[in-house]
């Protein structure tokens, strides 16, 4: 009887384990299962200013084209062990609105490892002056867009209250010719 009791034991929690919200089956397309981080790559003024980690580090999928770089960046961790589909990513910065990297949807970030977008041929993602270029700081806060799971799609948004993506919402490069490079900062989300 014992062991009887022990199989229907057994059985009852291999059905709970696999009904728990957040579980690795609900993992690959939980919006609340990745981290992003922005960051600001320049190798056009004063020398190359790239974050690390960038295109070729191990357990990094890069999105992004162009051999020089005057871009915003945005880095998704997939921390779970299961696989995260990314159906869309995009970007507002006051009125200005980034969606580049519709023909590689969706991705799929392996387990413990990240995916990189940034500008797709040089300059399309030059953040630092969305619309005209500016020296007087706009007070644009960047916002984040990932839309995950492509079987019930959930969207969060990210704040870079930083201003990172946008440098401060000002454009360094054309005011004062300076580096516009900047290391990855983590932003936080919201429904």
């Amino acid at each position: 009887m014992r062991k009887g009791v022990r199989s229907l034991l057994a059985g009852g929690l291999l059905a709970a384990l696999v009904l728990v919200p957040g579980s690795p089956a609900i993992a690959a397309s939980n919006v609340h299962a990745m981290k992003v981080y922005v960051s600001y790559a320049d190798g056009v003024r004063g020398g190359p200013t790239l974050p690390s980690p960038w295109e070729g580090d191990e357990g990094v999928q890069f999105v992004g084209g162009g051999t020089q770089f005057d871009a915003g960046a945005i880095r998704i961790v997939n921390p779970s062990r299961q696989p995260l589909t990314i159906d869309d990513v995009s970007v507002d910065i006051g009125s200005a609105t980034y969606d580049l990297w519709g023909s590689s949807y969706p991705i799929t970030v392996d387990g413990k490892s990240s995916v990189i977008l940034t500008q797709t041929v040089e300059f399309d993602f030059d953040t630092s002056e969305p619309g005209l270029a500016t020296c007087d700081p706009t007070g644009d806060i960047p916002l984040v867009h990932i839309m995950v799971g492509s079987r019930n799609p959930k969207t969060r948004t990210f704040t870079d209250a930083g201003q990172v993506l946008n440098t401060g919402g000002i454009d360094p490069g054309a005011c004062t010719g300076s580096n516009e490079g900047h290391g990855w900062v983590r932003v936080h989300g919201h429904d």
